[in-house]
């Protein structure tokens, strides 16, 4: 939870004991970042667990060696407005009540940003973030962590560490978030990941483009992801649907605005009985494909079969990772029930970002 220095050099850098290392010999130095103050220490904290006088907050990270390549953002805890929410409205009888149009998942009350000078700054964020990370590749002009809040009750609490080029932890460059382990869940930005339901109003964030790293573990040759069983709508929509009536899951070129794309994915077999997915073993009947959106998390090649979340997209193709995008903008201007005109309308919503499983397979 900290940095392991000699007792007085824990103070003379301000930072507070907490516990004892190397055998007794050493504390263990935690760092908490004050707004407006600079830190070059590894194993520091941005915090706000109150409301406090000041809404508008700064924090420099600076690389703590010249060797660091990687710094990586935990959020412990992350609760921020909400951005702009939209309803989703399941009676395909009525017509979605939010005219909020292209605001909808726009960040206007509190914001968080993190720049990156001379490499790709993650995106804008706000919302429910608890459990989540980002990670930036490390720039010799250090990186600032912006939070401009409205919202009194706003809080968080961030722990940032460093990684020295090489080290496995901390991912290839170029991945947000990297994932480790054999199995897990990622989720878009402001998913309720923590709740038991997913409610109509669940909105996923607007410019979001980023890529989700996974380590290939040994023994491993491929992965395959699948949506989250939830209650309430489901755990994956995300854009419009392309038929007027039939809420359905959409591939590759009807994926324009809001998508993921898994390079190499291929759908499961319709065989009874055939295995989820084996390495190695392309049956007939799959479809490769890389982008996904719609309304289900679904790869088959008719359309009127992608009505559900029952079965997995895997890959073999490495490193492996996917890439996750929205626009500006979501279509949602018609008071219409409409899927194909309102993202709003049908239940998932094309609104609702996703929430995934993913597991590695076996070689």
């Amino acid at each position: 939870m900290g940095t392991c220095y000699t007792a007085s050099e824990c103070q003379v850098r301000n930072g507070v004991s907490s516990g004892s290392c190397a055998g007794g010999f050493g504390v263990c130095c935690v760092f908490t970042l004050g707004c407006g103050q600079t830190t070059r220490d590894d194993c520091t904290y941005l915090s706000r667990t109150a409301p406090t006088g000041q809404n508008n907050c700064q924090y420099t990270i600076c690389k703590c060696s010249t060797n660091i390549c990687r710094i990586r953002f935990d959020f412990l805890a992350f609760d921020l407005a909400q951005p702009i929410l939209g309803t989703t409205v399941s009676d395909n009888t009525v017509a979605a009540s939010s005219i909020n149009g292209g605001a909808i998942g726009d960040c206007l009350t509190d914001t968080f940003l993190i720049t990156s000078p001379g490499n790709v700054s993650p995106p804008q964020i706000c919302g429910f973030n608890t459990g989540q990370h980002m990670i930036v590749d490390a720039s010799d002009r250090c990186h600032v962590a912006s939070f401009n809040l409205r919202r009194a009750s706003s809080t968080y609490d961030i722990k940032v560490s460093q990684y020295v080029c090489g080290d496995d932890m901390a991912g290839p460059d170029g991945c947000l978030q990297y994932f480790i382990g054999n199995t897990g869940t990622i989720a878009s930005f402001n998913f309720p990941t923590q709740s038991p339901t997913v409610p109509l109003s669940t909105t996923h964030l607007s410019n979001q483009c980023y890529t989700m790293c996974f380590r290939s573990e040994e023994g491993k040759c491929a992965i395959c992801y699948q949506a989250v069983d939830v209650v309430g709508q489901g755990s994956f929509g995300l854009s419009k649907t392309v038929e007027a009536i039939v809420v359905s899951g959409e591939n590759n070129n009807d994926c324009f605005m809001d998508y993921l794309m898994i390079p190499g994915a291929l759908r499961d077999s319709n065989v009874a009985g055939q295995p989820m997915f084996m390495v190695g073993n392309i049956p007939d009947g799959r479809d490769f494909s890389n982008r996904i959106c719609g309304r289900f998390f679904h790869l088959s090649a008719q359309r009127n079969k992608r009505v559900n979340n029952d079965e997995a997209i895997c890959s073999s193709q490495r490193p492996f990772q996917i890439t996750f995008k929205t626009d500006e903008d979501e279509i949602t201007l018609k008071a219409t029930n409409m899927p194909d005109q309102n993202e709003q309308s049908g239940s998932p919503g094309g609104i609702t970002g996703f929430n995934l499983m993913w597991t590695l397979q076996d070689c």
